[in-house]
């Protein structure tokens, strides 16, 4: 029976972040939340944690260090996002998004990268959350993909730097995922059915993405499964990018 990992999921609370964590716990895995809200789930440890805050990472990598002596996997997921055109986005709001998304990615990896070396870590692999609006684009969402482009960029460089020290990093961007953010959106269209049919026939599978689908792409780049595959950015969506548009005939 195969040692259990010690793993930490930034933005484990909620969303894609909760079925992260629990696709690790299922396989037996120690649990990491490190997040500003505490998550529901049973058994994982909770480190509150502002990402952005390198004083706030660098004492979350502490404690983990003083609680387990090493790190196997770390798990970037945690994210936000804006919705305004360019000429009308504020300077602060360009600010956070880059803060939550990419400088958090930043100063997780590098104080993670001593404990991912350290006795006892297991075939360290370190998972960023893209996006795959940092491959195409959606309206009003330029500082966000500008945010996820980066996090992909930062996951070559670092599978490219810490492949030496056995050290993986790999990128997932997912498509349109079914979590209460896009619910929400989702929502303020008055005939939902309509919508949801529309938002479906843009992906060759027929159905938009579960939280648990990228959790699954990530687990397998986390584990021994995947032991050749550093530098990439895997794309879950279903297909959509796949796609060309076709006018209506």
């Amino acid at each position: 029976m195969s040692t259990p990992r010690v793993v930490i999921v930034t933005g484990g609370a909620q969303n894609i972040g909760a079925a992260i964590v629990a696709r690790f716990q299922a396989a037996g895995d120690t649990l990491i939340c490190a997040d500003l809200n505490e998550p529901e789930a049973e058994g994982v440890t909770f480190i509150e944690t502002d990402l952005a805050r390198e004083a706030s990472v660098r004492d979350l990598m502490t404690r983990v260090e003083f609680d387990f002596g090493h790190l196997d996997v770390l798990v970037n997921n945690a994210g936000i996002c804006i919705e305004e055109p360019i000429a009308e986005t504020r300077e602060e709001d360009w600010d956070r998004v880059m803060a939550v998304n990419v400088k958090s990615t930043f100063l997780t990896t590098k104080h993670a990268l001593s404990l991912m070396r350290a006795e006892g870590a297991q075939h360290p692999a370190i998972v960023n959350i893209s996006s795959i609006e940092g491959l195409g684009a959606n309206p009003l969402h330029s500082v966000y993909a500008a945010s996820k482009a980066a996090v992909a960029a930062f996951s070559h460089n670092t599978a490219l730097e810490y492949g030496p020290y056995g050290i993986r990093c790999n990128a997932v961007a997912p498509g349109w995922i079914n979590t209460p953010f896009n619910e929400q959106f989702l929502d303020r269209y008055p005939d939902r059915a309509a919508v949801d049919a529309a938002i479906e026939a843009l992906h060759p599978v027929g159905r938009l993405g579960t939280p648990e689908d990228v959790a699954n792409t990530v687990f397998w780049l986390a584990s021994a499964g995947a032991a050749f595959v550093t530098g990439q950015e895997v794309v879950v969506d279903g297909g959509r990018l796949a796609k060309l548009p076709l006018p209506a005939l």
